[in-house]
């Protein structure tokens, strides 16, 4: 079972808190008209939802139904956040065969993206799990965590806004868990692939994350352990073209953002995305662009002035 949230709207939050709950307490048996998400930082918790039974541990998440009764099962030490909300656009659905696919799909495409357009926004829901276990010591679980106590402090301050501060930090809290998951999941069905196909996608994972830095072939065999030559044909062979005309190809998309939102200049567009050599970045541009940076920064700045233009 998951739940698809309708990311463009933000839930809204009407209690978030932590609780520590001691033996020979049990958590009583309820149903209520709002989702209570449960997010555990230590101990046991013995919960069922309908036919389902649940042995929560430090750094599981789950998400109860408000169209479900619960209850604990039994007493246990345990200390967890809660959030109860509504969300004017969440779905219960049920996961068939292909719907791991269809996330690890989801998240291949969203690397492909243009990030200064505003056509993301056609694809904005959130893939939420009824039930994920992470690390304690995972990146996503610390953040979430962050993310709780932010929340929680907003709600405390009652500052005006604060209840829309609440839901932003859920959202984000909810997004992590969900992004969380299909990272699992893309590394699980890479282990049922051969052992190129892991390698080539650690390689899209290092460039996508370093591509404003200085990238050689003989750093990225000192990252990957192997011989550049070698692993350059087996990312040919998946991706249709060299390592480095995928780093250009980042880079340039990069830099095409920069100039379209900001008023950098263009040499200092190209040191930023990872180019030291303004002529150099200049003859790259035009190459996968077919104009100059200069050229491109000007049609840039006209097509902005006319969607601006009164109607």
């Amino acid at each position: 079972m998951y739940y698809e949230i309708n990311g463009n709207i933000l839930p809204q939050v009407r209690l978030v808190d932590k609780a520590v709950l001691e033996p020979p307490y049990v958590h009583r048996k309820r149903q209520i008209d709002e989702f209570v998400l449960y997010i555990m930082t230590q101990g046991e918790l013995h919960l069922k939802e309908k036919n389902t039974e649940y042995h929560l541990r430090a750094g599981d998440v789950v998400l109860l139904d408000p169209d479900f009764v619960h209850q604990g099962l039994q007493s246990s030490h345990c200390e967890y956040y809660y959030v109860h909300f509504h969300h004017a656009q969440i779905f219960r659905k049920q996961q068939d065969e292909q719907f791991e696919q269809r996330c690890i799909k989801r998240r291949s495409e969203s690397l492909k993206e243009d990030n200064a357009s505003y056509l993301r926004y056609q694809d904005s829901w959130v893939l939420f799990p009824k039930y994920l276990s992470m690390q304690p010591t995972s990146p996503t679980y610390l953040k979430v965590v962050s993310l709780m106590e932010k929340a929680i402090e907003n709600n405390c301050c009652q500052l005006e806004n604060y209840k829309v501060f609440c839901g932003m930090k859920l959202l984000e809290a909810l997004t992590e868990i969900a992004r969380d998951r299909v990272t699992m999941s893309a590394m699980a069905s890479s282990l049922n692939r051969p052992r190129s196909f892991q390698k080539v996608q650690q390689v899209l994972n290092y460039l996508n994350g370093n591509y404003h830095r200085p990238i050689s072939s003989t750093l990225i065999e000192q990252e990957f352990g192997c011989n550049f030559d070698s692993l350059n044909r087996m990312f040919k062979k998946q991706k249709g073209k060299t390592i480095f005309a995928y780093l250009s190809e980042i880079r340039i998309q990069h830099a095409r953002d920069l100039m379209a939102t900001t008023s950098m200049k263009v040499a200092a567009v190209g040191r930023r995305v990872g180019f030291e050599d303004e002529c150099y970045f200049s003859k790259v541009f035009k190459k996968y662009t077919g104009v100059a940076p200069s050229q491109y920064e000007k049609m840039s700045i006209q097509v902005q002035q006319d969607q601006w233009k009164p109607r």
